[in-house]
């Protein structure tokens, strides 16, 4: 098996066992323009279980027609602790992964 056909492999693994906080806010812009909501949108890739639907996915799926926009995507937790991550859309074909701050 190869490098990225194991790093694949593991992470869907993690993410059968994953439930993450709940998804609270997605926003995506261009520099100068206004944001635009797109929670309902990120929530059918996220899932009913918290857990990407137990996928990777690219930033195509999930943002298409979006390269190098901007977006903030933010998380609360039961416990009410907030998450989130930020970026910039990359290439259609790279793959969505990014880590939560908090």
């Amino acid at each position: 098996m190869g490098l990225i056909q194991s790093y694949f492999s593991n992470t869907q693994e993690y993410y059968k066992n994953y439930h993450g906080p709940n998804l609270t806010n997605a926003k995506i812009w261009k520099q100068d323009e206004e944001k635009e909501d797109i929670t309902e949108h990120i929530k059918s890739f996220y899932g009913t279980d918290n857990n990407w639907n137990q996928r990777l996915f690219t930033y195509g799926e999930l943002f298409p027609n979006k390269h190098n926009h901007h977006f903030y995507i933010e998380f609360l937790s039961d416990n009410n602790k907030k998450y989130w991550f930020h970026g910039t859309v990359g290439e259609s074909h790279q793959i969505f992964n990014p880590r939560l701050s908090y």
